[in-house]
């Protein structure tokens, strides 16, 4: 009997591409065959993102699209956050779970519908670890370390669709460390919903300093990414790690939203622009040459022309390696989404350009200091001798060799940096 046909569609950021992941390594291999494209698929799945009224969108949008095709399934944080989500795009659709279940129930659901009629049903499938099957054609193995979150930001709706903090314990995270070494991934990237907040909840009441360090260990002779990063969560432990480990990249993504007191206030992220700034400053003064990636939200009720100016100043002092924008995106649910003052939108959308303007000159200022250095990168994409790499302080490059592999790591001399931020380089 013909396995059912399984498509896999992921919307948002790394959580859930790690919970696809997940849900991807627990789907019985005798019973269901993935395939990438939802039209030729019995069944689609889509992990749904509701961080923004786009995301929501891209996950109508594919539902759509696949509804003709097959049975169409939905989950994660739209889910979550928003009852009836799924019903509201056709009455075909379904939902299963949300952002804060175990993707394996999901993967139990679909082995069991997928026996359909069999006399002979195969064995318990259950990994004990870490399958590279799971990462979906990404070079870079995402696991998932820590969900949840208690900050309560006055805009996000995350806490409602995820739930509480949670972390998963040392131990278990070492040993999927060591099944990915051991099956050739030399990029493990932990993420989380709170990824600061890891060991919070756990006895002893653990650190992610000590994680990563011990993470370093084990993946070695790999390396260790962190995912985003409050800037409460930068201590002075995890800023010595990331200087003392060679195993661990030199990047951080660390979200500043607003360099405005008052907004930042208004939007209950518990920092001022100075207490960012001195965040980030106790990586720097360590390793120099990291990379701090950021994000900008724009249009935030009570951001006037006043407050933005502050934004774009603390940018500046910032210089940030590159800047991710968006306009403020008001969530039903949320105490941001009732406040007075919001700037139009024509307004948010043009202060974003602003931002990414700023961002694009940004990028090519960090990126320009690299000419002439020598650093270690990662293939990702081979082919005809030409190659992409990654480095760890999350510069991309092109590559020409005759002997690199996808998965390898090259020592690389940067060569060359064009107006766009393209990043040329020889192998060494």
């Amino acid at each position: 009997m013909s396995r059912m046909k399984v498509a896999v569609c992921t919307v948002g950021c790394r959580a859930n591409q790690s919970d696809s992941s997940r849900l991807v390594r627990h789907l019985h291999p005798e019973l269901i065959e993935l395939v990438s494209d939802p039209q030729s698929a019995d069944v689609t799945i889509i992990n749904t993102c509701c961080v923004t009224a786009q995301a929501e969108r891209d996950c109508r949008k594919l539902a759509r699209r696949a509804l003709p095709s097959g049975r169409v399934i939905l989950t994660g944080c739209a889910v979550s956050a928003n009852p009836g989500f799924a019903e509201a795009i056709d009455a075909k659709a379904e939902a299963r779970g949300g952002g804060d279940r175990d993707p394996r129930d999901l993967a139990d659901w679909l082995n069991e519908l997928a026996t359909g009629c069999r006399a002979t049903l195969p064995s318990p499938f259950r990994p004990e670890h870490f399958d590279v099957t799971g990462l979906l054609g990404r070079t870079r193995g995402l696991l998932k370390v820590q969900s949840g979150c208690r900050h309560m930001c006055s805009y996000c709706i995350v806490p409602k669709a995820r739930g509480p903090e949670s972390s998963v314990p040392l131990e278990d995270v070492l040993a999927d460390i060591s099944a990915m070494r051991d099956q050739g991934v030399r990029e493990i990237v932990l993420t989380g919903v709170q990824l600061g907040a890891w060991g919070k909840d756990l006895p002893g009441r653990q650190e992610l300093a000590e994680l990563t360090a011990r993470a370093a260990d084990v993946a070695s002779p790999g390396r260790i990414r962190l995912s985003s990063l409050e800037p409460w969560s930068l201590t002075e432990a995890l800023a010595e790690t990331v200087a003392a480990y060679p195993g661990v990249c030199r990047h951080l993504h660390v979200p500043l939203q607003s360099g405005d007191d008052g907004v930042l206030s208004r939007m209950r992220r518990g920092y001022t622009s100075r207490d960012y700034l001195a965040a980030v400053d106790r990586v720097r003064r360590r390793c120099a040459d990291v990379a701090i990636g950021t994000d900008v939200l724009t249009g935030f009720p009570g951001e006037d022309e006043g407050a933005f100016a502050n934004t774009m100043d603390t940018l500046k002092e910032l210089a940030p390696a590159y800047v991710h924008a968006f306009p403020y995106s008001p969530r039903s649910g949320t105490p941001a989404a009732t406040f007075a003052d919001r700037p139009p939108r024509a307004v948010a959308k043009e202060r974003v350009l602003e931002v990414r303007r700023f961002g694009k000159d940004a990028l090519f200022a960090y990126r320009s200091g690299f000419v002439g250095a020598e650093r270690r990168a990662i293939i990702e994409e081979s082919g005809d001798g030409q190659h992409r790499a990654l480095t760890d302080n999350f510069i991309p490059v092109s590559l020409i060799a005759d002997d690199a592999q996808t998965g390898a790591f090259v020592d690389i001399e940067f060569t060359g940096v064009a107006p766009d931020g393209h990043v040329t380089a020889r192998k060494l």
